[in-house]
């Protein structure tokens, strides 16, 4: 064994040891670790309060010695190259490698757990996993490996969440599972994208997170957590993702401000950058057909009256055909939807005939009205994305060349751990030589991708395709996945769509909640809390559409700087087309914020929210309802919101 001692700080994280001893923390919470056997196991985690949440008197809190080579090193870094500066702490022993990332402002660590593949357990996941709840031996054989929470509240509530991607095909994103940890309850395993962990008697709790696919989505079976109620403690498994370890206060609130926190610090926000309104044609359901150049020029000029920051094309801009497109094969060339520099070495050269002055031309009309350009792209899956650095040069080219920073990337199909591998590392080299300047929407809605949690630090997930002419556009819908996915995931992280005011209302069967029954200001007000997508050809977006939506995108405009800077929570009801429900955002300067609220289709013309929980006793006013049409006043904390119209809205600043 290699024993030493040591300390290193950086922007107020901190990292010392002693022997096999480590112990990590920041102004928010303090955490201190045991390496066994090679396993960095926790003795302590406590809050800022210094509230314990290991149970003292567990195994895990005795002392402890690795054997063999033991080296622990820190310095500081960044998770990505968009990412804060924070503190890298790296454990190896035994064949086991931990890394622990602090960041200042997040009330825990994101740990990525990995073993060489001399000691990388082997286990039959089926066969082990159905053995836990009666053989202890298959237990401790897990429990061995990995590092596990025991507990010290006695009444713990656990919360996993599952989500699903492949939104073509789902409409339920989340799966919520609640119990209360007994001891009578059977040992289970879960593969969750995030688990909470919560006192029921004062609402504190611990949060992770599994910086991965969905679970249904990974190009491996794995599991993320093993919960044994019978000793009050859960398992962090040791999977090959990075888990986000975080303690929180204040029951759903304060976990939304730890929530948020560790995604500004993985990627800050940057008002010129993110939340912006783009774009994009394929929303209109004519696919690539009236794609051109003349078309464009139509596009940029609706775009300007409506106030959208980028326009965006979507597949047909290209020389190559997909699968997706409406025109004909290349001669001698196949349409296709992976492969593309094998089919066609020039596929993502622009297509002079469609665009005969080229992009760039496009890209100087747009800039001329106060726009920016997007472009889609899908990137090469092929040979387990052997062509990812292929790929990267060429986005880095548009961006290079024609200043192009917006790119919708779809059809990717990453199947196996080298792809993700890869998939990973072409993000980071156009992060890097873009200096964070390029955004890239992950397509989350089929195939086998990284999802909403396995890439978040390179731009917006585009969550859902969903069309009028189909029909399946429904405005409530859209509110629901993102009031739900909200919980979870950084609202700015999320490009959700509202679609044209004017098509297809004959294709609803005449349902008071089709789109056509709604205003258009409150159909992009359905997704303002999010990276809004105008999903349509605005060109066909009416005048009399035009002159209700464009007002309260200039207000938006205005005022987004700081409503997206703040923290936003779901407030209200589940969106369900009937409720009132809505988002409340926390300013970051500490004075006040907004409310935003929908009046559904229900009768209640007032509701009233107590606004406590987030806000404490501050003292609050209302400086007027800036959006949408209502009123709103205060009695101490509580915000009464008056909208006299079903399916409306008011947007109230505080």
């Amino acid at each position: 064994m290699t024993l030493g001692a040591g300390s290193e700080e950086a922007d107020g994280c901190r990292a010392e040891w002693e022997g096999a001893r480590l112990k990590v923390g920041n102004a928010l919470f303090s955490r201190e670790y045991a390496v066994s056997n090679g396993v960095l196991r926790t003795v302590s985690f406590k809050s800022a309060d210094g509230r314990e949440w290991q149970e003292t008197s567990s195994a895990a809190s005795q002392p402890s010695a690795a054997d063999g080579q033991l080296t622990i090193m820190a310095a500081a870094g960044r998770w990505s190259p968009v990412g804060i500066e924070g503190l890298r702490v790296k454990v190896a022993a035994e064949g086991r490698e931990t890394e622990l990332w602090l960041f200042p402002g997040v009330p825990g660590v994101i740990a990525r757990r990995a073993w060489t593949d001399a000691v990388k357990p082997v286990h039959d996941y089926d066969r082990d996993f159905r053995s836990l709840s009666q053989d202890g031996v298959a237990l401790r054989k897990w429990l061995n490996e990995c590092d596990c929470i025991r507990f010290s509240p006695q009444h713990i509530k656990a919360t996993s969440v599952v989500c699903m991607d492949q939104t073509d095909i789902r409409d339920s994103l989340m799966d919520v599972d609640e119990r209360l940890l007994m001891a009578y309850d059977t040992r289970f395993t879960l593969a969750a994208s995030a688990l909470d962990c919560r006192d029921v008697l004062t609402g504190d709790g611990l949060a992770f997170i599994r910086l991965a696919p969905m679970p249904s989505s990974r190009p491996e079976k794995v599991e993320d957590f093993i919960l044994d109620g019978a000793h009050r403690r859960v398992a962090l498994l040791a999977n090959g993702y990075p888990l986000v370890e975080l303690v929180y206060r204040g029951g759903d609130v304060g976990r939304q401000r730890a929530v948020v926190a560790f995604q500004r610090a993985i990627r800050p926000y940057r008002a010129e950058r993110d939340g912006i309104l783009l774009s994009n044609t394929w929303g209109g359901g004519n696919r690539d057909t009236r794609i051109n150049q003349a078309f464009l020029l139509k596009e940029i000029e609706a775009g300007a009256k409506i106030g959208v920051d980028v326009i965006q094309i979507d597949d047909g801009w290209e020389h190559g055909r997909t699968s997706n497109s409406e025109r004909k094969a290349l001669a001698g060339k196949e349409k296709v939807w992976n492969g593309y520099w094998a089919t066609d070495p020039d596929f993502w050269k622009e297509d002079r005939e469609r665009f005969p002055d080229g992009l760039d031309f496009l890209v100087k009309k747009a800039a001329e009205k106060g726009m920016r350009f997007g472009l889609w792209f899908g990137p090469d899956s092929s040979d387990d994305a052997v062509n990812w650095k292929r790929d990267a040069e060429c986005l880095l080219d548009y961006h290079r060349r024609l200043g192009i920073d917006y790119f919708k990337l779809d059809s990717m199909k990453l199947l196996t751990p080298l792809a993700l591998k890869r998939n990973r590392m072409m993000f980071d080299l156009m992060q890097e030589a873009s200096g964070g300047a390029m955004v890239f929407d992950l397509d989350c809605t089929a195939e086998i991708r990284p999802g909403f949690l396995g890439l978040l630090d390179v731009g917006p997930m585009f969550v859902e395709n969903r069309y009028t002419l189909r029909p399946v556009y429904w405005p409530h819908h859209t509110l629901k996945n993102l009031w739900d996915l909200s919980h979870l995931i950084d609202p700015v992280r999320l490009r959700m769509e509202f679609n044209n005011p004017d098509t297809n209302h004959d294709k609803y069967g005449g349902s008071p909640l089709c789109h056509g029954n709604y205003r258009p200001d409150t159909l992009f007000a359905t997704v303002m809390a999010a990276s809004p997508l105008a999903w349509m050809e605005l060109s066909d977006v009416s005048e009399k559409s035009v002159a209700v939506l464009a007002p309260l995108v200039r207000t938006w405009k205005a005022e987004r700087a700081r409503w997206h800077g703040g923290v936003i929570h779901p407030v209200g009801n589940r969106p369900d087309g009937v409720a009132w429900t809505g988002f409340v955002s926390e300013a970051a300067d500490g004075r006040g914020g907004y409310a935003l609220l929908f009046r559904e289709l229900n009768a209640s013309e007032s509701f009233m929210l107590d606004l406590a929980p987030i806000f404490g006793e501050r003292q609050l006013s209302v400086k007027g309802v800036i959006g949408g049409r209502g009123k709103a006043s205060l009695d101490g904390t509580r915000l009464t919101v008056s909208i006299p119209e079903k399916l409306d809205f008011a947007w109230v600043k505080l």
